[in-house]
């Protein structure tokens, strides 16, 4: 194979590596194609001070910059845990109401990452929510198309104006999904016109901000796509009809990683890269087999030197891959990652707790008090990964941020997934029903058996407080709770922000919310 060509074909690949370093495989792998990208995972990131080395390596294999690429999202999904700061996710940003503070988190957002020689956020999120969704809920700014496009225009904004490239995602959009696209693949039924006037207006209001890359959705969409469950990062009718020739789009299209279920289930990772490549992708994400890797590149080699197609189609993709990188300016942040986390705390603080909100009747005189002296038990949830994108290290877990802010509560765990009969056995009998009790509800909307638990401890013990530490519809899926309060996030910010308003230090917002609650 001729050498230029199959270093142009590396420029498509954006690839991830399991372990603290590289192995000497992939970066051999990197040298041999000159690779276009490559992704960070929380897996590869402990003392976040070692990247800007590994990024030097990577580079000096690559013979040039390379994109640098992290799903920094906030809140649940975080791949910057440890000596980073600990942002909000996109339904507590909406939650406080105020696209300045959006543009504000995204712009630390990419200060963090430029110290760490990152150059390309896989964000903001821009599917509109449904409460029936297992994997976006709290990833999303809202359920509303006006909200979603509205607050991720800011994001956008906030992220370039901190010199990183964002990406609006997942394209067309998977908010309506019912089943987690990392597993199976999802079908949204809605006819063109529906699409237009809901799932899409994020993603018009994106390329009317001049995004910079759009990430494709494995969601099958009949309305658009004739072939029967052809995944939307696979078809023509998506990709090329719809994004570039309909609504304009002419930044860089990435796809979702092609080891997902959604694809892996019916097509082998190196023909969902062709198939992909053909249909408009500039950029194929296979984030995490260097074997899988190796294949899709010699898949798309080998389709290139057997069709004219295919040539032109590379030409196209390597001339918005320049144009993207021309867009990065070598302005790495003059502040490392622990002078700016410093920084960024009061900012930090000011996010988590703007995002804080009762429910209607459970402020003012109908909250419990809650101080250093109070006694009452807590009932926490072990946080656990429910779908697979989600990073949940947390440290020491939420029982003991329980007892080490309120020295005379009782705090106990319990597993998200387990039945009723389990969750309720965590909390000791014969204690005083009349003792407060804090649940913190972990996707109850969701699980059976949370829903089942805590709606028969609202009924019998009358001070409740019911506080929905992920997706906030867990407050209307168990109505009898004396205190609904939402934070809308599990990591230690959002429930410090929760225990402040619980206390009264913060004022008791109830509205206006991101969801309809």
């Amino acid at each position: 194979m001729n050498t230029n060509l199959k270093h142009d074909i590396g420029q498509l690949l954006v690839i991830g590596y399991h372990g603290l370093e590289p192995s000497s495989d992939f970066l051999k792998f990197i040298e041999e194609w000159k690779v276009g990208g490559v992704i960070f995972f929380a897996r590869n990131i402990d003392d976040p001070t070692r990247i800007p080395g590994i990024v030097n390596r990577l580079e000096s294999a690559a013979g040039g910059p390379l994109f640098t690429a992290v799903d920094q999202e906030g809140g649940l999904v975080l791949r910057i845990l440890s000596g980073g700061s600990l942002f909000p996710g996109a339904m507590a940003q909406a939650a406080a109401g105020d696209n300045d503070l959006i543009r504000r988190v995204h712009k630390a957002m990419a200060a963090e990452m430029r110290a760490l020689r990152l150059n390309w956020n896989l964000a903001p999120v821009l599917d509109i929510n449904h409460r029936d969704n297992p994997g976006i809920g709290a990833r999303s700014f809202g359920d509303s198309p006006e909200i979603v496009a509205e607050r991720g225009r800011a994001a956008i904004e906030g992220l370039r104006s901190g010199g990183v490239l964002a990406c609006a995602k997942h394209f067309p959009g998977k908010g309506h999904a019912r089943v987690d696209s990392h597993l199976k693949l999802p079908t949204i039924p809605f006819a063109r016109e529906h699409l237009f006037s809901h799932e899409l207006v994020p993603f018009k209001a994106a390329i009317s901000a001049d995004v910079d890359a759009i990430m494709t959705a494995h969601v099958f969409f009949p309305a658009i796509e004739p072939q029967s469950d052809l995944p939307g990062t696979l078809s023509r009718a998506v990709l090329t009809d719809l994004l570039r020739t309909e609504l304009g789009f002419s930044g860089l299209l990435i796809t979702d990683d092609l080891e997902m279920g959604a694809i892996t289930e019916t097509f082998g990772v190196p023909d969902a890269a062709r198939r992909a490549f053909l249909a408009g992708a500039d950029l194929l994400l296979v984030c995490h087999n260097l074997e899988l890797q190796r294949e899709a590149a010699e898949t798309i080699a080998s389709e290139i030197g057997n069709s004219p197609t295919a040539r032109d189609r590379l030409t196209e993709s390597l001339a918005r891959i320049k144009s993207a990188r021309n867009r990065l300016v070598a302005c790495p942040s003059s502040l490392s990652i622990r002078e700016l986390f410093e920084r960024h705390k009061p900012l930090i603080e000011e996010a988590h707790a703007r995002a804080i909100l009762f429910t209607p009747g459970s402020d003012g005189g109908r909250r419990f008090s809650f101080d250093s002296e109070t006694s009452f038990q807590a009932l926490c949830p072990e946080i656990s990964t429910l779908v697979p994108v989600e990073e949940n290290q947390i440290g020491e877990g939420l029982a003991a941020l329980v007892k080490s802010r309120f020295p005379r509560a009782s705090a106990f765990t319990y597993a998200p997934k387990d039945a009723a009969d389990r969750i309720l056995a965590t909390l000791p009998a014969g204690g005083d029903p009349e003792e407060p009790l804090l649940i913190m509800s972990y996707n109850a909307h969701l699980l059976a058996g949370q829903r089942e638990a805590f709606e028969k401890l609202t009924r019998i013990r009358p001070q409740t407080v019911l506080a929905a530490i992920r997706n906030p519809y867990d407050l209307t899926a168990i109505p009898g709770a004396s205190v609904g309060v939402a934070c809308f996030g599990f990591r230690t910010p959002s429930i410090m922000a929760l225990f402040d308003a619980l206390e009264g230090r913060i004022p008791a917002r109830t509205g206006p919310w991101p969801v309809r609650i």
